[in-house]
């Protein structure tokens, strides 16, 4: 078959793929008709959706099979295969969908999308949030049949009721962004107001589903190896384990030396008090900080020639809306959507409910480390430039919600704490204050490896892993039960920080080998970034074709 044949048979799965899930055409940057629709809150749609991906692999096996394809349509039909395996896992084998009772959440980052990003003119996205509302009640009734009988989590089932408090204050935040939209104000503000019983019930629903909840969240060591096997991760979960560790020994060692050049015979707790003390006194202040620290990272990588910079990309830095702030107690990145022909994204930063962890949240060195992982060359950087590419390539990403798991999450993650790094070494901003926030940062990630491996495969508790959290990575308890709370409902995910870093630097001392002096930095990161959304054994394989073409 042609490689045009084959192109038409994605084109023709994609359209399909979005009458399913209408909510990823809004998160790609495909509109119309989407950002009208909600999807099936049952079942159905995890079963349509796998039926759909089972239906398109196979097609596509079949139509391939006598032909010589390019290494990116490969790239394709592989991704394809593993989104299908994580589909049919996430389905079947540890059923997320009916264990995580909180559909609120995704429709809240549906709706502060549309409202916080001018892709249309404010009048036409009120309308389409008006549509959206309307159909939210209907969605609400589909999605608790999930759970009869359904197996909530304990601990998830008390995030939903979070999500769900907290819905009215996104609604609001929605109303002031389209006030001056008169006409269609009023009729955002009716389908807001005609929604409150409904979440109200809902609501009810959740209070009572939280008496017959589970305490079992973890899915037990096989399942997790089966897991990290389907993603395509040669390392064993003993050996992503034991990294993690070794990583939290090697990290503490490199922290008490810093400690002792900032607060010579001091400690380490004086040395990070000093780092805390070169805080903006206020939260406004650090924001502008961020802001300018974003656009530093941007020039010195520019005049440095480490990485194409794309110049019409746009990101904001505002701050973390209240009703997302629970899920979000640092800082992230709302990521430009993949259609959208100019790139415009939101960096998003945290305020600390108490004033006094502004320090911690958000020292000098926070801000400077922060704005390189979220920012430039991080995952703003990578993101734009992956956008670029063909949409197969996001495929894995467009599959990801709360019904189901991160499959590339070791590039995208690798690549932004890779950065950390790289700039340092680059001589960005070295100085011992910034490599301790950058070790601090560091530990946290390898900590992250521990719990995330020790809570998927039951060996551990909640609490155990909140109050190693505590003790290893030095942050505050309210911080560490937000992180451990995330850790439980992604397993996989947030081993992906380290072991991706890990990964994306043994990658490049082997093309440096490799390819002696001609490797080129610069050549190497853009193709990092290029392929920036895919399982890191399939970016490897794009990266090292774009190195020897090169």
């Amino acid at each position: 078959m042609s490689t045009e044949a084959l192109e038409q048979l994605h084109e023709r799965m994609l359209k399909e793929f979005l009458r399913i899930n209408p909510d990823v055409g809004t998160a790609v940057g495909l509109h119309d008709p989407y950002d009208r629709l909600l999807p099936h809150g049952g079942r159905k749609r995890l079963d349509d959706t796998l039926t759909l991906l089972e239906g398109w692999n196979a097609s596509a096996r079949r139509q391939a099979a006598s032909q010589e394809l390019s290494g990116e349509d490969n790239l394709h039909l592989d991704l394809l295969s593993m989104s299908t395996d994580i589909m049919r896992f996430a389905t079947d084998e540890y059923p997320l969908w009916k264990m995580y009772p909180d559909c609120l959440e995704s429709i809240g980052g549906l709706l502060f999308l549309m409202a916080s990003r001018a892709y249309a003119l404010p009048e036409a996205r009120a309308r389409d949030v008006t549509c959206r509302l309307r159909l939210i009640p209907d969605h609400l009734k589909q999605f608790r049949t999930r759970f009869d009988p359904g197996e909530p989590v304990r601990l998830w089932t008390g995030a939903a009721i979070e999500s769900c408090d907290n819905f009215p204050g996104l609604l609001n935040f929605v109303k002031e962004t389209f006030k001056d939209c008169s006409h269609e104000h009023r009729d955002l503000a009716d389908a807001a107001l005609a929604l409150e019983p409904s979440t109200a019930e809902h609501m009810e629903w959740l209070k009572q589903l939280l008496d017959r909840s589970s305490e079992d969240f973890s899915m037990g060591r096989d399942r997790f190896a089966k897991l990290l096997k389907i993603r395509k991760i040669e390392m064993s979960v003993d050996d992503i384990l034991a990294l993690g560790r070794d990583q939290l020994e090697k990290l503490k060692q490199e922290r008490a030396k810093l400690a002792d050049r900032i607060a010579p015979g001091k400690g380490v707790d004086e040395a990070i008090r000093i780092s805390h003390n070169t805080a903006p006194k206020t939260f406004e202040r650090a924001l502008e900080e961020t802001r300018k620290e974003m656009e530093s990272a941007k020039e010195f990588i520019i005049k440095n020639d480490i990485a194409s910079i794309d110049p019409e990309a746009e990101l904001r830095v505002v701050e973390t809306p209240v009703f997302l702030s629970p899920m979000l107690p640092y800082a992230a990145l709302s990521m430009p959507s993949k259609f959208d022909p100019v790139q415009k994204g939101e960096y998003l930063v945290t305020r600390p409910k108490n004033s006094n962890d502004l320090g911690s949240h958000l020292n000098e060195g926070s801000i400077i480390n922060t704005a390189v992982h979220e920012a430039y060359p991080g995952h703003f950087h990578q993101g734009v430039r992956s956008n670029r590419k063909h949409w197969m390539l996001q495929l894995n990403t467009m599959i990801i919600s709360s019904d189901t798991f991160d499959s590339g999450t070791e590039t995208c993650e690798g690549w932004a704490h890779y950065c950390e790094k790289m700039m340092f070494e680059n001589g960005y901003r070295a100085t011992d204050l910034a490599a301790l926030e950058m070790v601090n940062g560091s530990l946290l990630r390898a900590y992250r490896v521990v719990a995330d491996i020790s809570l998927a495969c039951g060996e551990a508790s909640f609490e155990d892993m909140v109050e190693l959290g505590i003790k290893e990575a030095g942050i505050p308890r309210n911080a560490s039960e937000a992180e451990v709370k995330r850790y439980t409902r992604t397993p996989g995910q947030a081993l992906s920080y380290l072991l991706g870093r890990e990964l994306l630097i043994s990658l490049r001392v082997e093309m440096e080998t490799t390819l002696g002096d001609d490797f080129d930095e610069k050549r190497f990161h853009d193709l990092v970034a290029d392929y920036g959304e895919l399982p890191f054994s399939l970016m490897r394989d794009g990266v090292k074709e774009g190195l020897r073409k090169h």
